[in-house]
């Protein structure tokens, strides 16, 4: 009997405030999406979807209160914007092809909707952002300049690339530098889009093998690995063992209710 692999684990953190957007993908076409205290270490389940999300092309709010998502189910796509952690749109914008599609907040927390125009007017009195507001990207995840703006929106520095080699970097704990690549391949029940983080100082590399998200936390790190999150301390001369946070393995499907009314995609 083969153990089951575990689950993957997007994390979008607010750029304004602790709170986290974790989507856990597992088993193929099941998400759920949580909402993350990166400061008490609470996660608060929100729902499932029975779809593919796209989370290169889906954020969080920089107060945590609404997320943005970009979805496909059956050769069906869609955006909706909806209140963290729930996947009930309170608008819903559908669309023919997964060219373009989903969006970001703004550091304002203004609305930008990549590739698809401007809508208004928009629930919970959210904002329209300038459609200058970030790159609109397009062919695939990140492709394009619009992921790694998002990314730069949270202190990354955009390295070098354009479209499929996009390298980021960020200063961590103790002269320690994070960098983050891309690697692409069709995996069975697999992202077809890895992450790939190394930790450099002065001339020493560390390659972070399993990491699937890393941020820069107090002391340490944050990561997402194993199904799991994580604390990696910084102690001389480097990263030390990693404290489990919370633990997403054991999850299994479930049909829940938003708490608010709203359209069911």
């Amino acid at each position: 009997m083969t153990s089951r692999p575990p689950p993957r684990l997007h994390v979008i953190p607010a750029i304004g405030c602790n709170k986290a957007l974790v989507l856990r993908r597992g088993p193929t076409m099941h998400v759920a999406s949580c909402l993350w205290d990166r400061t008490t270490g609470e996660v608060e389940l929100g729902q499932w979807l029975k779809a593919r999300i796209f989370e290169h092309r889906s954020d969080l709010s920089p107060d945590g209160r609404h997320m943005i998502i970009f979805a496909r189910r059956s050769g069906k796509a869609w955006t909706a914007i909806s209140r963290a952690p729930w996947l009930t749109a309170l608008t819903y914008y559908p669309q023919d092809s997964t060219w373009f599609g989903g969006g970001a907040f703004t550091p304002e927390g203004d609305v930008f909707l990549n590739g698809g125009g401007q809508h208004d007017p928009m629930p919970d009195r959210l904002r329209p952002a300038p459609q200058d507001a970030y790159p609109s990207g397009t062919d695939g995840f990140h492709m394009g300049g619009f992921f790694p703006a998002m990314m730069q929106a949270r202190g990354w520095q955009h390295d070098s690339g354009t479209r499929y080699d996009v390298k980021l970097s960020k200063e961590v704990p103790r002269g320690w530098r994070l960098h983050l690549r891309f690697e692409h391949g069709f995996r069975s029940a697999r992202s077809v889009l890895d992450h790939v983080y190394t930790l450099e100082r002065k001339g020493q590399t560390i390659r972070c093998d399993g990491w699937e998200w890393a941020e820069h936390w107090k002391t340490g790190l944050q990561i997402a690995a194993k199904g799991a999150l994580w604390f990696v301390p910084f102690t001389q001369p480097g990263p030390g063992q990693p404290q489990m946070i919370h633990d997403f393995n054991d999850m299994m499907f479930e049909s829940r209710e938003a708490p608010y009314e709203g359209i069911h995609q």
